[in-house]
């Protein structure tokens, strides 16, 4: 589950209201949720992107089932989400907040642990990840597997140039999280290691190339002046035209993935349909009998030129999505 917001003209600021700077008067935000195996869209929501991610997503949680895996961005991260997941028989993989405060338990004891130890421990260790039980929260009632693991020098030098670790309230937290990967996981050790957990995360990136395609494909962020009531049908207009072509990609990725092991670039897909749309708008509304040939076409396509590509010295995401027969 992700969110994604832009800005919208600032004649609608009263319907839909943004932030105080300048050209943000007027914002709108798009929850997403889906199930990556299945392709099943669980919500597709429009919300006040106001409003944290944390707080739209806590009553979602009814949707989650037992041995779902739950991966979500940092702004999801909430202990009290944590608890409902587990309490649920499922599990979850996080970036852990660096506003929660952690315990490590020293003989009968809880202590705080900072994260200047455990970047300390981290420089001391001869193994890649650091892996160790900790409590979260003030009264430190809620134990979590901790993996941490550090940064390359050019790693470092990417996130320094996220605003979040040139300019914060915390300086000296981020001085030691920029150069380390903390995740909390409630998953065993038995069942992922501190590299699976890591690689199994990374897939949480498809949903920002969902995104990414959303705007640069289908335009959803470019909103000309309009009034309230005409935008809120425009933008419903282009999420139908997003669900449809997230179904249609969805049967094709499944498919593909089964017979042939091998995944549909939803970014490709959505382009080829985009280019072909002027021949579906006619058969629909004019030869429906052709549709099934338009679409046994639209597949021939999109299995020769709308495929995944697997980037060099990186896990695929097939291969990292078969770590749920485990």
């Amino acid at each position: 589950m992700d969110s994604t917001e832009f800005k919208l003209p600032k004649d609608l600021a009263a319907d839909f209201p943004g932030f105080k700077g300048a050209g943000t008067e007027s914002c709108t935000q798009i929850q997403f949720e889906y199930d990556i195996l299945s392709g099943k869209i669980i919500d597709l929501s429009l919300g006040d992107a106001r409003i944290a991610d944390s707080a739209y997503a806590q009553p979602l949680l009814v949707n989650v089932q037992r041995k779902d895996l739950i991966i979500r961005d940092l702004g999801y991260s909430k202990i009290d989400s944590f608890k409902e997941v587990e309490s649920r028989g499922a599990y979850y993989i996080s970036r852990l907040n660096p506003n929660i405060t952690l315990y490590e338990r020293r003989g009968k004891d809880l202590v705080p642990l900072s994260y200047k130890t455990i970047l300390q421990r981290l420089k001391g260790s001869t193994k890649k990840y650091l892996e160790m039980p900790v409590y979260l929260g003030g009264d430190a009632n809620y134990e979590v597997r901790l993996t941490a693991n550090r940064l390359t020098p050019e790693a470092v030098e990417r996130r320094l140039r996220k605003k979040i670790y040139r300019k914060n309230k915390k300086p000296e937290t981020y001085s030691y999280l920029k150069e380390m990967n903390l995740f909390i996981t409630n998953v065993p050790k038995k069942m992922l290691s501190a590299n699976e957990i890591y690689g199994l995360y990374r897939v949480r990136w498809q949903i920002e190339l969902i995104f990414k395609t959303w705007k640069s494909v289908l335009k959803i962020d470019q909103v000309r002046k309009m009034k309230a009531d005409r935008f809120r049908c425009y933008l419903l207009g282009r999420l139908l035209w997003v669900v449809l072509n997230w179904e249609i990609c969805s049967v094709f990725n499944a498919y593909l993935n089964q017979s042939e092991s091998i995944l549909v670039s939803f970014y490709k897909c959505f382009t080829i349909i985009k280019q072909r749309v002027r021949s579906l708008e006619y058969i629909l509304l004019h030869r429906k009998a052709k549709l099934k040939e338009w679409l046994l076409t639209l597949f021939d396509i999109i299995s020769r030129f709308g495929i995944k590509e697997h980037r060099r010295g990186r896990a695929a995401v097939i291969n990292l999505l078969a770590l749920n027969g485990k």
